[in-house]
């Protein structure tokens, strides 16, 4: 089955067939998502008697993005991406693009689709022939950069997996150049981003604005599901409507308004927030409607954690108390988040101890953490896929709200994955050297790991220390001085502190503080970071 003619004199949905919704008579469609598991290292407290030097970890498994099929070009090209909320752009690797990242992964060939345009400029002008002068962007993703091109082109969804097809035309960012990490390591080959006008290199590039301006019977709404951890069952997201079977018994939609001026310019998916109860305690941590101390709240499908600012969270689990040996799990509080909803009433999640701790027998740990953000985008929290595993949730661009209810999760029980008890037994990067020709080559074009140590950016760039310059930055010791150990040793034993290190997510403006874990080694299944 191809996208052809409709598809490429159309900037219109076409619907050849595809599953109905359950509201109204709109075009929908429905895609399964696969998900990607990360094994992560997650800092212990030491044992009595531990040297302070030791580094002591726990391994868990977590999934941390959902991905699926998409189809671009005539004759179509079929893509693996991430469909994240928090992100403004569709991303793919193309042949240009020679680093090993991106031969590792499907590359788009422009020159093998009819309806392929190349773009000069993000205003939408054509590239000339035999012209050479371009636009380009570039993007930062947590410690990744790439570099790329604009282009046009049909995207459709369900070729080669379902009977019916949906296609619209869009521009997305063409990659010419990718750093190494972490993007080596992922599955999937590009990211699709459904946020808002705000995160997007411009307006041509937002999808949701593409799919407003269609004029189509498809809308510019979608429902994401994901699935529980420990449940039988797929993860999916639907274009177009909702399904209410996704709703658990007696559940309903409750919509909450958007404020569509600030979502629209910061690119965020924003609801409001009234307050934070533990145990049915207001904390007090928003202020009255109209002060400007309303906490916004970002519902990002394309976040493993939810997070909140480095106060806020912290005083939050304080009123919680987790104790990390899980000795008093059994009698921790309920959270409760309330919202501003429709018609001036509220709506609250809930999430029980089993919803937002995870329990090892090692310990415990939350699925909350620290977030720094720039003042412009004020007290916002990010709610991520630990609370949206729980509530199935609606987008709807078109009235500028997002619709929320606890969802219809399977009674049967999936197996969870086993993290292993022992690291993998060969990881290029955790070989202890520095990486100079990585830092020093586009698209980061920084200075060789010893000046980079010298500058004092170990520390103030925790991230990228550990990827390229664990020498330099005195993070591991050398197999030949120490054979008996693993080949990357961490210095720092003690967990991390608001401020201290932590992932930075350049692109998004945001920095993850005190984000203690790191990626080991990346598992997929149905077959960031």
């Amino acid at each position: 089955m191809t996208c052809g003619c409709a598809c490429a004199t159309a900037l219109l949905w076409v619907l050849q067939g595809a599953a109905s919704g359950a509201v109204g008579k709109r075009n929908s469609f429905t895609l399964q998502l696969s998900e990607f598991l990360s094994v992560t290292e997650i800092p212990a407290p030491l044992l009595p008697g531990q040297p302070p030097d030791t580094r002591r970890v726990r391994r868990q498994i977590h999934v941390t993005e959902y991905y699926g099929k998409i189809a671009v070009g005539s004759p179509p090209q079929l893509f693996d991406v991430v469909f994240d909320t928090g992100s403004g752009n569709i991303v793919l690797p193309t042949i240009k693009c020679s680093d090993e990242v991106c031969t590792r992964h499907k590359r788009f060939r422009s020159e093998a689709s009819a309806s392929s345009v190349q773009l000069a400029y993000e205003d939408d002008t054509p590239l000339a022939k035999g012209q050479s002068d371009r636009d380009t962007t570039s993007i930062t993703y947590g410690t990744g950069k790439l570099t790329g091109e604009y282009i046009r082109d049909n995207i459709c969804f369900g070729l080669g997996v379902e009977k019916g097809q949906v296609c619209t035309q869009s521009n997305f960012l063409g990659v010419t150049q990718e750093s190494k990490y972490p993007f080596i390591e992922l599955p999937f080959d590009g990211v699709f981003g459904l946020g808002l006008a705000g995160l997007s290199t411009g307006t041509n590039f937002n999808f949701v604005n593409r799919l407003k301006g269609n004029g189509s019977k498809v809308e510019p709404v979608f429902g994401v599901f994901l699935r529980g951890l420990d449940r039988d069952e797929d993860s999916e997201i639907t274009f177009g409507d909702w399904r209410t079977e996704r709703l658990a018994t007696g559940e309903k939609l409750r919509w909450l308004p958007m404020p569509q001026d600030e979502a629209e310019d910061k690119g965020y998916w924003l609801v409001t927030m009234r307050d934070v109860y533990v145990g049915g305690k207001a904390l007090n941590l928003c202020g009255p409607a109209g002060s400007g101390d309303r906490c916004n709240v970002a519902m990002d499908t394309g976040s493993s954690l939810t997070m909140g600012s480095p106060y806020q969270v912290s005083e939050m689990l304080g009123a919680v108390g987790l104790k990390y040996d899980c000795s008093n799990f059994k009698h921790l509080p309920e959270l409760k988040f309330v919202f501003d909803a429709e018609a001036g009433s509220t709506y609250s999640m809930v999430l029980t101890p089993e919803d937002y701790v995870d329990q090892t027998h090692e310990g415990c740990i939350t699925g909350f953490q620290p977030i720094s953000l720039p003042p412009e985008l004020g007290r916002m929290w990010v709610f991520g896929q630990t609370v949206l595993r729980k509530y199935y949730a609606v987008f709807d661009a078109q009235r500028w709200r997002v619709g929320l209810a606890v969802a219809a999760h399977t009674a049967k029980r999936r197996a969870p994955p086993q993290a292993p008890t022992e690291p993998p037994a060969e990881k290029p990067r955790e070989v202890c050297e520095d990486q100079n020709v990585e830092m020093q080559k586009a698209p980061f074009s920084l200075p060789g790991c010893t000046t980079f140590a010298k500058m004092g950016y170990c520390k103030r760039f925790t991230p990228l220390a550990q990827h390229y310059c664990g020498l330099s930055c005195h993070l591991c010791t050398p197999k030949e001085q120490n054979a008996t150990q693993p080949k990357l040793k961490f210095v720092s034993a003690a967990p991390h502190r608001a401020g201290e290190g932590g992932a930075v997510v350049h692109g998004r403006g945001m920095s993850v503080a005190g984000q203690a874990a790191r990626v080991v080694h990346p598992r997929e299944t149905g077959e960031m970071f």
